[in-house]
């Protein structure tokens, strides 16, 4: 080799480290991002979707999920349809009914529906609404939906109520200082903007009520779609078991959403579904693929079904 044509040293380590340079260049190329229909801060969505996007995040996927803060599975549902979300989390009963171009990633949670009253309040049973001042959810939230056929399930009209409308972080001190008679939430229990500061014996401020009747109204009206729950002793201060309705949560996503990516979903919630229960919640399954796999009829997505044949034959 010439003397003008023979790499110098300094020539040798300019390429590599032009080489280095370009390889972590590739290694830190942003990921595909996909949005994730949560809930209001502090809901059981909005935290199970946080640990979702973090548990995908330590999984190495090739992908990210990033949650999006929304009114809840009315909300959700809406973007999904204008692809303005590539995921959303959604009462099942709701989802059920528009499930119009919905593709199933799977079942998650159990919902506890819980219909609340300050602990010393007269209220027994739903009857005991008439003339009160209450709360069944967020306007426009899947929580209202429910809430609203519980109601009607009552035998209590909702002109027979007056209805308002609080963040779910103004809830407990709205019912423990009396500004609302009775306050329905959903999620899993115990519900923390609920249970703070509270303590046995009642010290929590709040009481639910039975909603068991209510439950057996429901099913025969709409099915399955609707269980029998039970918030465990202890909750809220609770002396007993409380039973109550479970509706549970679907992650959807829009037809779109590239199969690798369904997949992907798919091995984290069964790969590292003890990494997916918000701390301190009790009243929820772990995931499995026995419930993952049951979506109330509504079609799974070509690559989550692909990832459970893979993951369990």
């Amino acid at each position: 080799m010439s003397r003008t044509t023979a790499p110098t040293r300094r020539h040798l380590l300019g390429l590599l480290a032009a080489s280095a340079g370009l390889s972590l260049s590739t290694c830190s190329a942003p990921r595909p991002m996909h949005v994730l229909g949560a809930s209001e801060e502090r809901g059981f969505y909005y935290e199970f979707a946080h640990l979702l996007s973090q548990a995908v995040q330590r999984s190495g996927a090739a992908f990210s999920i990033t949650p999006k803060t929304t009114g809840g599975s009315l909300e959700n549902l809406q973007l999904l349809r204008e692809n303005a979300v590539d995921l959303a989390l959604a009462l099942a009963d709701l989802a059920v009914e528009s499930q119009d171009d919905l593709l199933a990633i799977g079942r998650m949670y159990l919902s506890y529906v819980q219909l609340a009253v300050p602990v010393d309040s007269e209220i027994r049973t739903m009857s005991d609404l008439r003339g009160r001042t209450i709360m069944l959810g967020r306007e426009g939230s899947g929580t209202a939906h429910v809430g609203h056929r519980v109601l009607r399930a009552s035998g209590v009209n909702v002109d027979e109520v007056e209805l308002v409308d609080i963040p779910l972080t103004g809830l407990r001190r709205a019912l423990t200082e009396g500004a609302v008679d009775a306050a329905l939430f959903a999620g899993g229990v115990p519900n923390p903007q609920m249970e703070a500061g509270s303590a046995p014996g009642g010290e929590s401020g709040i009481r639910l009520l039975d909603l068991s009747r209510e439950l057996g109204i429901l099913q025969e009206q709409y099915g399955e779609v609707y269980q029998a729950a039970a918030v465990p002793r202890g909750i809220y201060g609770a002396t007993r078991e409380v039973p109550t309705i479970g509706v549970a949560t679907l992650l959807v996503a829009r037809a779109g959403l590239p199969d690798e990516v369904a997949q992907g979903v798919v091995e984290v919630l069964i790969q590292r579904s003890a990494e997916l229960v918000p701390s301190g919640t009790v009243g929820v399954q772990y995931l499995d693929p026995r419930s993952l796999i049951y979506t109330f009829g509504i079609p799974l997505h070509a690559g989550a079904a692909t990832a459970y044949r893979k993951l369990h034959g």
